[in-house]
């Protein structure tokens, strides 16, 4: 496989710290593609050392000698299904239908604007890094837009104290708007969550969502990095929802999340729940993001084979895995 792998790194800008964790607007990443059978296919890999991730620099030198991560891994299977769709002359998306998306956003008030005129209903915000001014801010957004629907993910950095009073700031006309708590408590805490939290809110898990215990209500898978069919064969069976998103990565990325999720639709219509494919308004425009058209609730895949963006991909300069 070595031989057959070119890489393209990239750097995107975000328009602000994207998760409580983390505090840098430069992303670093890169696209693999694999030389199957004499045609092309495509996969991305965009780490997220906060969240746990290898950094960029160990995953592509552990992968120039054979060695994977789950982003690695999950890479190259899309990799691979992207190219055999290109050999077929056909999109991955033909006779599929991608569920619709929360928006995710910063605490920026014209980015709400935006979304409610695109025809978002429900918003994921990240929160826990200053609760007592993301809990004020969140109140004038509910107040401004009381028809939204809030998903509230924390990224594992409170206590259940800090959890609760941030939830309690929020107030009962809030908080009965609040879809899920996802990621709400300390790592150490969040595998034994219940499925109803504080206030009797949702609670959702992110990370190893594999091996999570106990009663959580709701699933959130990223296909970067978790394989899908065993969640939601699980959720299907303890009554759960699943809710997938992106990696927040490049759009070849987050293509392969949409994808994913709308073969998941296709066979778990009922576990399947508004999803968070809607990633790419968080960074500043380039070809790629522009070719997915502006944010808006409905994924619109780039035109073209596979995952799309064929001009766009043979136009990058790519390098031998070394």
């Amino acid at each position: 496989m070595k031989n057959k792998l070119s890489i393209h790194q990239y750097v995107m800008r975000s328009r602000g710290s994207l998760n409580a964790k983390s505090v840098r607007c430069v992303h670093r990443g890169a696209l693999v593609r694999v030389d199957d059978e004499g045609g092309f296919g495509y996969g991305c890999i965009h780490p997220w050392p906060e969240l746990g991730d290898e950094d960029l620099d160990q995953i592509l030198a552990m992968l120039a000698v054979g060695e994977h991560t789950a982003l690695s891994t999950r890479a190259l299977q899309c990799a691979q299904a992207d190219a055999a769709a290109r050999r077929r002359g056909v999109s991955l998306f033909e006779g599929l239908t991608v569920p619709r998306s929360h928006a995710t956003l910063m605490m920026d008030e014209a980015g709400f604007q935006a979304a409610v005129e695109a025809g978002f209903t429900a918003v994921k915000v990240k929160v826990g890094r200053n609760p007592a001014l993301e809990a004020e801010f969140i109140r004038g957004q509910a107040r401004r837009f009381p028809e939204l629907m809030w998903r509230l993910d924390f990224n594992g950095v409170l206590d259940a104290a800090a959890v609760e009073s941030l939830l309690a700031a929020l107030g009962e006309q809030v908080r009965d708007k609040i879809d899920f708590l996802e990621d709400a408590f300390l790592p150490n805490i969040t595998p034994w969550i219940n499925a109803l939290g504080p206030y009797d809110i949702p609670m959702a898990v992110d990370r190893e969502v594999e091996d999570a215990c106990g009663g959580y209500g709701v699933a959130v898978i990223k296909p970067a990095v978790n394989e899908l069919e065993p969640i939601l064969e699980r959720a299907s069976d303890e009554g759960k929802r699943v809710v997938i998103t992106s990696y927040m990565d490049h759009p070849v990325g987050q293509s392969f999340a949409a994808w994913e999720a709308a073969k998941a639709y296709q066979s778990f219509p009922d576990v399947v729940d508004t999803c968070g494919l809607i990633t790419h308004g968080l960074f500043e425009p380039d070809e790629f993001s522009a070719a997915l058209g502006e944010p808006g609730p409905d994924f619109n895949p780039s035109c073209g084979t596979g995952l799309g963006f064929d001009e766009l991909l043979e136009s990058l300069p790519w390098k031998p895995l070394s």
